[in-house]
């Protein structure tokens, strides 16, 4: 066992510096600069309950509940020698069962992804014997880093007591490893986060004239950042042994841009121990940037009672985001449960359920009960739109104790375009080319079929120019209706008492994203799990991977996902509204009481298409899993959440778009919501 735990280490440095004033022979001109750097060192806890014991990296269960030990696989069984038998296995009731896999039979793949990635831990740990786990726990830690430079630079010039111009540029960069790729694998180390911010800042004012001012201004925002693992899934099977015809194989199933990226297999250990690695893990290899190209342009004209304001403002918006490509399970999953092919069993009777086999069968390198990976895998999403706005107000001096404020705002939110038209949808009134019926998917154009998912081809699709629904490469319309009054009064009873009000109409811009993230993900990275899979890990032979190969499993967790977002859809509009009373009381005291009140209507909500109806007709009962066995064909089963039988295609033929599988959402403007607050405040100077 480990001789003492790691200390952990602290380290905090904060330096910067800054200067400013004018600038020697530019007349009329100033600067400021500042810089700081922060580094920090701390330690990172890793810590789980569900370890495996050092014991059986090895293959050694000695130490475990004999009722607990592991069956010995038919295959293996067939290999073992007498003296094997007789010194490495313990026969009850009939069953055979591992109380030591024999070195030979380790498979030396498999040993080295333990040797270099699983936790170094002693084998004098105490173990759990029902479940070979280490008693107490895993616990150490990791040192995590934090750099981060900040950079301020900004210049001012007058060109005249008229003209007046400004430019800011700010600059951060952060470097950072602060979570674990996988507890409580440590060998993976900590993900790595790399961001760099860049902001610049124009402004120009113009007085024309005292009462007639214009700003013009304008900026660059943009975020580079980018949040992966510490090995790409070649560099990691090629670590632990895959030669190039393990390669070959592995990027047969899996294609060649996964095998680039960062990241490792998923092994799924059936609950018996902790995963190696996370499920669709987003954060493996996640590029995530976006940048904002900003303009807007102010007049400001003072008129006799009035103060007139004039403008508008265009934004670009940019993002790029990996999200979407690490859905499922690009880097391929295997998941290990009772032995594939039967025990080696000197009686008949079935394998144990001891969910240590599943272990047990992965340092063998035997095929998994199961391989999940998706059919087509979307590089990462790469998007933009534009969001512009109008507007015209007054502040309106009506008489001297009123003032109005009277306003207009015009705004259009254009649809995401995707770069390379990776975007689909789902219409379920179109009909489709290839059966006659309703229900037919809808991509940009004819560039985005190479990379979505091939069962979507082949169901059926039309372009958006196909559709003659007046949309365009964003799969929605822009939606031209948003026109945002605004009014407020002042009203000023007497020398203490003024009583405020206002309403107005605003549109969130987020509710663009809500549109474009149904489009760009569920549609991509669709999965498939296979079964009765024909080779394990490669080591005592090549040319092969654990993930190729199999039958595809018709459970519905393997059909396709999609939203279904109308094309009509509105930007959701939210009225506020409120009422100020405020009085100067006596004694340096004033009192403020103010209700505050909001009504969102067309609130996007969701629905499902294919949700069946209340019914008396059993769903899931008359089928049986060609692959697994699973379901008798009288009992009930749960296709859909645990995933033990297969659904009929009687089942299936009940939801109304069968290819889908359970879940087709749909969006629309049905819900609402209100808010209303009361608030008092009570002030008092006191005097020293």
């Amino acid at each position: 066992m480990q001789t003492r735990f790691p200390a952990p280490f602290y380290n905090v440095n904060d330096l910067g510096a800054s200067l400013g004033g004018p600038i020697p022979k530019l007349h009329n001109t100033w600067f400021f600069a500042a810089y700081e750097r922060d580094y920090n060192i701390n330690p990172v806890d890793i810590s789980s309950g569900t370890a495996v014991h050092p014991d059986l990296y090895t293959g050694n269960f000695t130490q475990m509940d004999p009722s607990k030990l592991p069956d010995v696989p038919a295959s293996t069984y067939n290999q073992l020698t007498a003296p094997e038998i007789a010194a490495d296995t313990v026969t009850v009731g009939g069953k055979v069962f591992f109380t030591q896999i024999p070195s030979r039979l380790l498979n030396p793949t498999v040993q080295n992804l333990i040797n270099t990635y699983f936790p170094h831990v002693g084998t004098g740990v105490p173990i759990i014997p029902s479940s070979g786990q280490i008693d107490g726990g895993f616990n150490t830690i990791l040192s995590g880093r934090d750099t981060l430079d900040l950079g301020t630079l900004r210049l001012d010039h007058d060109f005249s007591d008229s003209d007046h111009v400004y430019l800011t540029y700010n600059a951060s960069a952060d470097t950072s490893a602060t979570n674990p790729v996988a507890v409580p694998y440590t060998g993976l180390g900590l993900a790595q986060n790399t961001r760099q911010n860049h902001t610049v800042q124009l402004s120009y004012t113009r007085v024309i004239r005292p009462t007639l001012v214009n700003e013009v201004r304008g900026g660059f925002n943009k975020q580079n950042f980018f949040r992966h693992s510490n090995t790409t899934l070649q560099g990691f099977l090629s670590g632990i042994g895959f030669d190039s015809s393990d390669l070959a194989a592995y990027q047969s199933t899996v294609g060649a841009f996964p095998m680039t990226t960062y990241g490792q297999p998923f092994i799924n250990f059936n609950r018996a121990f902790a995963n190696f690695g996370r499920a669709s893990d987003r954060n493996t290899d996640r590029p995530m940037s976006q940048a904002l190209d900003t303009f807007g342009d102010t007049l400001t004209w003072v008129k006799g009672k009035h103060n007139f304001k004039f403008g508008g403002d265009a934004v670009r918006n940019w993002a790029i985001d990996g999200f979407v490509w690490n859905r499922g399970n690009p880097r391929g999953e295997m998941t290990y449960g009772a032995p594939v092919g039967g025990c080696g069993v000197v009686a008949n009777g079935p394998c144990s359920t001891n969910r240590v086999d599943a272990f047990a069968t992965f340092l063998l390198g035997l095929p998994a009960q199961s391989a999940s990976y998706d059919l087509s895998v979307r590089p990462p999403m790469d998007v933009h739109n534009w969001e512009q706005g109008y507007f015209a107000q007054d502040d309106w001096k009506l008489t001297q104790h009123i003032t109005l404020n009277l306003g207009l705002r015009y705004d259009l939110i254009s649809p995401f375009i995707e770069k390379n038209d990776l975007m689909v949808n789902f219409d379920p009134t179109l009909t489709n080319p290839v059966n006659g019926q309703p229900g037919v998917f809808v991509i940009p154009s004819t560039k985005a079929v190479p990379l979505v998912d091939p069962r979507i081809v082949s169901f059926g699709y039309l372009t958006a120019g196909q559709t003659h629904q007046g949309i365009g490469r964003g799969l929605v319309r822009t939606d031209k209706n948003n026109f945002a009054p605004r009014i407020g009064i002042a009203w000023a009873l007497n020398d203490k008492t003024v009583v405020r009000g206002g309403y107005g109409i605003f549109y969130p811009t987020s509710a663009a994203q809500g549109v474009r993230d149904p489009l760009a993900s569920a549609p991509f990275n669709q999965g498939i799990t296979t079964q009765a899979l024909p080779s394990g890990w490669p080591g005592f032979a090549h040319g092969f991977s654990p993930i190729t190969g199999g039958t595809a499993s018709t459970v519905v967790g393997s059909l396709l996902t999609e939203n279904a977002v109308p094309v009509g859809l509105q930007d959701p509009r939210i009225q506020q509204y409120n009422a100020t009373f405020e009085r100067q009381l006596g004694w340096d005291s004033s009192l403020r009481l103010s209700y505050l009140g909001s009504h969102m209507g067309g609130l996007i909500a969701g629905r499902d298409l294919n949700e069946l109806a209340p019914n008396t007709n059993p769903f899931g009962t008359t089928t049986v899993d060609p692959i697994t066995g699973f379901g008798d064909g009288v009992s009930p089963c749960d296709p859909i959440n645990n995933f033990d039988c297969a659904p009929s295609a009687a089942d299936l033929a009940r939801y109304s778009f069968p290819v889908i599988g359970e879940n087709l959402l749909t969006y629309g403007n049905s819900a609402r919501g209100n808010s209303n607050a009361f608030q008092a405040q009570f002030e008092h100077k006191y005097k020293r």
